[in-house]
């Protein structure tokens, strides 16, 4: 079972202006501690995964050390930064966008319950 919702996020640009990014935010049961952003933009999809408990923390403040952090920003924004060995990437999106949608998760798998089958997971990667 799955929930997926599609928003728009603000790509921020260096310069501080910016631009709607349409992105599809998806959680997979069979995957409990993960959601994947698949941002949609000049043709392109770009797909990162995060943990769904990153993203939860960072409705109250500032959570991430890595490559994925977020924080909230002026209310009810929240600012997510994505880093790689190249960029940063820097959007902001509605908080009450990232909460439906959490919550949408957790009447799916509520917080706590998350199992994880490493069996299973082994034998599919291993095939």
């Amino acid at each position: 079972m799955r929930v997926a919702s599609r928003t728009v996020f603000d790509f921020v640009r260096p310069n501080g202006t910016t631009a709607p990014v349409e992105t599809e935010l998806v959680y997979q049961s069979d995957d409990p501690f993960a959601v994947t952003m698949n941002f949609h933009a000049g043709g392109a999809v770009a797909t990162w995964i995060m943990g769904r408990d990153l993203l939860a923390e960072g409705l109250g403040g500032p959570a991430g050390a890595g490559d994925v952090r977020m924080r909230p920003y002026a209310g009810r924004v929240l600012v997510l930064e994505l880093v790689s060995d190249r960029h940063l990437t820097v959007f902001r999106l509605p908080l009450a966008t990232l909460r439906k949608f959490l919550d949408a998760t957790y009447r799916l798998v509520a917080p706590g319950t998350e199992v994880f089958d490493a069996d299973a997971f082994l034998s599919a990667v291993l095939r």
